[in-house]
């Protein structure tokens, strides 16, 4: 006879579900994140608010590991390290970084193109990535799925005041890119770097200033050195852009794909456009706080700046010419889709 007891815990086992009996806790796909910028500044924490709501909208089936501040690789590997999978998804100046990897692209990195809206310069940004099969086949060539894009117009901040053109002749200017030549043409010498070597550079002298965008001036602390801060856009955007690596993103789950693709193109830009307009005073106020004195170019001004610049765009489309691409009518393009989608004051 079986004794009641053993009688009684067969009941229990047998009242279980089968399926409470064999199911698992479903383990969430962990997505490696790399970053060139520090977690606190406005780009970075709409990255992070992207990435906790493509959390909350998998269900939890999608969670991220941050790694900020180039943590993880430095600027110029992330493109490659996130091909490869050292990272899931990155985030980096690609564009500038990897010209031969990029050259339709450096469109993004000419001179006094578009305007200074961030919302404008984003989204057509993201048009043309998506619609003009000329930088759409260069995104495809990488081997990385391209996520996002963000556009943002950079400035100079020096150490003494800039107002002129001939008042960067002799100045030591960290910049990189199609602004690297041209402030060699106008007689200062560029000097090339990643923002994390800036600060130091600047404390050591080894640079009277730099150009890039409000944002990171003040998350890299420029304004404890540099007192002038010409707010005038001198170019338009070095672009970021956030790539997910094939093997990873042919992994997900369909839904889950969508959801990732959707929030990177659609909340994203909307989350970092409107936290650098809720910030951009703060950030202003305390560079005013910390003594630096603003410079805006006088009309006149700005176009003795722009037109000095021409040789840059100049040279762009002589170098598009040489692989059969009219590298004037790229420009075209983007003009007129960020008059399209600038916001008007």
């Amino acid at each position: 006879m079986i004794p009641f007891s053993v009688l009684g815990s067969l009941a229990l086992i047998f009242s279980i579900p089968f399926e409470s009996m064999s199911a698992e806790p479903v383990k969430p796909i962990v997505l490696k994140y790399a970053d060139t910028g520090a977690a606190d500044v406005t780009r970075c924490r709409a990255a992070k608010d992207t990435m906790l709501e493509i959390e909350k909208k998998t269900g939890g089936r999608v969670k991220h590991e941050f790694y900020w501040s180039e943590s993880l690789m430095k600027a110029k590997d992330i493109l490659e390290g996130t091909r490869v999978g050292t990272a899931d998804v990155g985030v980096s100046p690609a564009m500038i970084y990897h010209p031969a990897i990029f050259p339709t692209w450096q469109l993004s990195n000419l001179m006094f193109i578009g305007g200074p809206d961030l919302w404008g310069a984003t989204k057509a940004w993201q048009e043309m990535a998506a619609t003009n099969p000329i930088l759409k086949g260069e995104l495809e060539k990488t081997g990385v799925k391209h996520l996002g894009f963000y556009g943002y117009p950079t400035t100079i901040f020096t150490k003494k005041p800039v107002e002129k053109l001939e008042d960067l002749k002799g100045m030591r200017i960290r910049s990189v890119g199609s602004a690297a030549k041209w402030f060699s043409s106008v007689g200062a010498a560029a000097v090339p770097m990643t923002f994390y070597e800036v600060t130091e550079a600047l404390a050591r002298g080894a640079v009277d200033g730099t150009i890039g965008y409000i944002y990171a001036h003040y998350s890299w602390k420029f304004h404890n050195y540099c007192k002038y801060l010409t707010i005038t856009p001198i170019a338009h955007t070095c672009i970021i852009n956030t790539y997910i690596n094939m093997n990873t993103w042919n992994k997900l789950p369909p839904d889950v794909q969508k959801i990732v693709e959707e929030e990177w193109l659609n909340l994203y830009p909307k989350l970092f456009v409107k936290y650098t307009d809720d910030e951009l005073a703060m950030q202003l106020k305390a560079f005013k706080d910390a003594g630096v004195k603003f410079i805006e170019l006088a009309p006149a001004e700005y176009t003795r700046w722009r037109n000095s610049a021409s040789f840059v765009l100049d040279e762009y489309s002589a170098q598009m010419a040489k692989i059969g691409v009219d590298g004037k009518k790229l420009i075209e393009e983007f003009e007129k889709l960020y008059t399209k989608h600038e916001r008007k004051k």
